[in-house]
């Protein structure tokens, strides 16, 4: 497994960097397949990397969209993934609808869970691939998590299950790290003091306990 970590004065500096390697990975994974498979993390730090994709000549037509987690909430509602992501850029790009992996919140979590599971093992199997995902996107927390992997919670000594859901304040769904294990590449966008000090001071939380067979992560210190 590789793992890299860059950090940026700026954040544009850092997004420019993130939508060029997502860009060449897709390339790459097109080359060798025909399509890209991309996960999206929640959150408000990717949308600006969202954003530029648009500027981009990507190809929206060969890639396949899905999530780290979700928010047991309405796709409406502005705390889904879903639908920021839908909103940010996927809705401006005429993304073809069977490319866009949801997960299902009008199910209960656990439903949705066992469904979004069996949508990746369907893709997987149907397209023939070697890995689930070729690039998965993630964020992290001030405490360390990841997608919806928190610190003590069962979810992370899953070792089968692709996804699970999640209890907490607004229930979730999360992919698990077997999961995000098979993948070609992890890249991890953090902003902010407390995120850089906590990935430099060695201790061992849920975002370090990811494995790819290579992770990057992009980090600034701008945002507080």
């Amino acid at each position: 497994m590789q793992k890299r970590v860059d950090y940026f004065p700026v954040e544009e500096e850092m997004y420019a960097a993130a939508a060029e390697l997502i860009c060449k990975s897709a390339e790459k994974a097109i080359s060798y397949s025909g399509s890209f498979a991309l996960v999206l993390a929640g959150g408000e730090t990717p949308l600006p990397l969202y954003r530029k994709l648009l500027d981009l000549q990507f190809p929206w037509n060969k890639t396949d969209f899905f999530w780290s987690d979700e928010r047991c909430v309405d796709k409406l509602d502005n705390r889904s993934n879903y639908g920021n992501a839908m909103n940010a850029f996927l809705r401006q790009a005429s993304v073809a609808l069977e490319n866009i992996h949801r997960i299902k919140t009008e199910l209960s979590p656990e439903e949705a869970a066992i469904s979004y599971a069996e949508e990746l093992n369907k893709f997987k199997i149907n397209n023939r691939r070697k890995k689930l995902f070729d690039l998965v996107l993630l964020g992290m927390g001030e405490d360390g998590h990841t997608a919806s992997l928190f610190p003590g919670s069962e979810a992370l000594h899953e070792k089968e299950k692709l996804v699970l859901a999640v209890q907490a304040e607004v229930p979730r769904v999360t992919l698990t790290y077997p999961a995000i294990a098979d993948s070609e590449m992890v890249l991890f966008l953090l902003k902010g003091k407390k995120k850089k000090e906590l990935l430099s001071s060695g201790k061992e939380f849920p975002a370090t306990m990811v494995k790819s067979k290579k992770i990057i992560w992009f980090a600034t210190t701008i945002k507080t």
